[in-house]
């Protein structure tokens, strides 16, 4: 019987308006009473996998900021993190200002962001000087976010990681709340499949007792780890191309279907 369930949030978990369905909640509950471990595992900061976290009833640990913090939220304490070298974070943002993008900066206390016309209620409005931002707070996952992927384009072409301890991410966009489209970047030793490891290490799991379901690109690290590595229906072709089977889409409740059948 599989120990521990890993679970990406945006496009296998939650709808496409950001919902959790009843019937995933209910199969997470089913696991859960097996003894099953239930993790979420997301690109998003600790906040809000925190309360994605309690909506989908699922279990204490979180990996938040693709992997970049290892959380035990019962506890109140990171068990992992790896943060962003302040030097790449200060070019980035000034590469930013001068082009009339956005930029957000995840830490532990939340998600800042210098643009008021894209700050929404779950981020700060970053308003102290660069510098000063920077020598208060470590970063822990950074992302660059324009109107369209030309602008994310020029912008990954622009930024030069050489030596700085970081990796860029894919592109993406996202419809809702509102259209944009982004890039992250993290530290480089970072990967929601390493913090998948470093958990199960310290669970003391074997990864072949694991399930882990995800549809996009910096989800395929944890379908690869995963004794058993699930792709949404919906997912990207790369993750499809790891897995070892493809559910229904998040639409569909694919991860409910997964669940039951195999746990």
């Amino acid at each position: 019987m599989y120990k521990a369930v890993f679970l990406d949030l945006d496009g296998t978990l939650l709808d496409n308006e950001k919902n959790i369905s009843k019937e995933n909640i209910e199969a997470i509950e089913r696991a859960k009473a097996k003894g099953v471990l239930v993790c979420i595992c997301s690109g998003r900061q600790i906040d809000i996998t925190r309360e994605y976290k309690n909506m989908a009833h699922a279990s204490n640990y979180m990996i938040c900021s693709n992997g970049a913090i290892i959380y035990d939220d019962d506890l109140g304490e990171e068990l992992f993190s790896a943060y962003m070298e302040k030097d790449f974070c200060k070019e980035a943002y000034e590469y930013v200002e001068k082009n009339g993008l956005t930029i957000r900066f995840d830490t532990k206390y939340g998600r800042y962001v210098n643009n008021e016309n894209f700050n929404t209620s779950t981020e700060i409005l970053l308003t102290e000087g660069i510098d000063k931002f920077l020598a208060d707070n470590e970063i822990i996952q950074m992302s660059i976010v324009g109107n369209t992927f030309e602008e994310i384009d020029k912008a990954r072409d622009s930024l030069n990681v050489e030596g700085k301890n970081t990796s860029i991410g894919n592109r993406y966009s996202e419809e809702f709340p509102k259209h944009y489209c982004a890039f992250n970047c993290i530290n480089d030793s970072v990967s929601k499949g390493n913090a998948i490891r470093g958990l199960c290490k310290y669970l003391k799991i074997d990864l072949k007792d694991i399930i882990a379901i995800g549809d996009e690109s910096n989800d395929v690290s944890m379908v690869e780890v995963a004794g058993l590595g699930i792709a949404m229906e919906n997912g990207f072709d790369d993750v499809k191309a790891v897995a070892k089977e493809i559910t229904k889409s998040n639409v569909e409740n694919g991860v409910a279907f997964i669940l039951n059948k195999y746990i």
